[in-house]
């Protein structure tokens, strides 16, 4: 396997963390309550800005990871994730 593969493999995983740890509700993970983020519970109002930083605050402890910038479109939050530099994005339902 290419060192290219195994960077992919690699980024599609810690985009996967960051999809579980900004979709999970914040408090609803049994072994850790400060697991996952509020988005959901305030999604029916919510901004931008404040998907931003519920979404910055559940990766928090994602090492390298960064939520670089939140856009609600419908019912639908995306959120560009950079990783070591690298851009991805995550898709959360509200």
């Amino acid at each position: 396997m290419t060192d290219k593969i195994k960077e992919n493999e690699q980024l599609y995983e810690i985009l996967e963390s960051c999809l579980t740890a900004i979709g999970c509700p914040r408090g609803e993970f049994y072994p850790n309550k400060n697991f996952g983020s509020q988005l959901k519970k305030y999604s029916s109002q919510i901004t931008e800005r404040q998907a931003l930083d519920f979404a910055r605050q559940a990766v928090k402890d994602i090492d390298g990871v960064m939520v670089k910038s939140a856009e609600i479109v419908k019912n639908t939050a995306v959120f560009t994730i950079l990783i070591n530099n690298e851009e991805g994005q995550v898709t959360v339902k509200l």
